[in-house]
């Protein structure tokens, strides 16, 4: 008789040593479409694992540079690193590139500052899409409009807009989305999480000039994006954004928005800008 099992791995067969870890590199483009899954990548700095979508892929180019892939579709076999300037430092100055290829990679000292200008480009082109599809609405009357009847999936200001415009905006939020009030005045919040939940984010990472040539405009300073499928994967492409640049600026949040529901890249960001400060 077969001594008893002793553990989940007597169980299952499996020895722990013969489990296949994540590599560091992939095979090829991912598989992309309708059904496509959002397989985890393993950093090729911190070692930690993420699904795809919250990272960058990199691919070596002809002459041995290590080329950004934002949309994970060039060819050839890609490296993964976390979608934040510190993760990518980390990986010119620690030479991560050339162990991951396992060959002599070229990573220029401005890499992180190229990823950055590379994702708020195709952050915008997106937004440009939204715009031509019928799920942008741009203007400060139209988007207050929109505020009062609806839930957008996310408000956009300029971040070089006027205070008293944007002051009146999340003035409108507060008052359509926020908490049920009592009679004081004060919040009455029975599940914070969800309240948190109803408030549309607020993204104020881009300037008014950069918004309307994005947009066809001369300046844009208020937008939002409908309620959508097209609204959550811009959002997932900011989150990437975040962590190059304070998106979701903390204190144009509403007040019981504020340190839920918003991505923790901003605060990262926030914290590496204050120690080069």
């Amino acid at each position: 008789m077969p001594p008893p099992a002793n553990s989940h791995d007597d169980l299952t067969g499996i020895d722990p040593a013969l489990e296949t870890p994540i590599p560091e590199t992939d095979g090829g483009p991912p598989r992309v479409g309708k059904g496509a899954r959002d397989p985890e990548r393993r950093c090729i700095v911190t070692m930690e694992h993420h699904p795809q979508s919250e990272m960058i892929r990199f691919v070596l180019s002809p002459d041995g540079g290590a080329v950004a892939d934002l949309a994970a579709r060039l060819p050839g076999r890609g490296a993964w690193v976390t979608s934040t300037r510190d993760a990518i430092e980390g990986a010119v100055k620690k030479g991560a590139f050339s162990r991951a290829f396992k060959a002599q990679a070229k990573t220029p000292p401005d890499l992180p500052a190229q990823v950055e200008h590379l994702l708020a480009k195709r952050v915008l082109d997106q937004l440009g899409l939204a715009k031509r599809a019928g799920e942008l609405i741009l203007g400060f009357e139209q988007v207050r409009e929109a505020i009062r009847n609806t839930t957008p999936g996310c408000v956009i200001e300029a971040s070089d807009g006027a205070e008293d415009g944007r002051s009146k905006m999340l003035g409108l939020l507060r008052a359509v989305h926020g908490p049920e009030r009592d009679g004081s005045g004060n919040a009455v919040v029975q599940d914070e999480q969800a309240e948190n939940q109803r408030f549309p984010p607020v993204i104020g990472c881009f300037s008014a000039d950069e918004l309307g040539m994005a947009l066809g405009r001369e300046r844009v300073i208020h937008a939002c994006l409908k309620q959508g499928r097209f609204a959550q994967g811009w959002m997932g492409e900011l989150k990437r954004l975040s962590g190059f640049r304070r998106v979701w600026p903390e204190d144009w949040q509403p007040s019981s928005a504020r340190g839920g529901g918003r991505p923790e890249a901003d605060a990262s960001h926030d914290a590496a800008a204050g120690q080069k400060n």
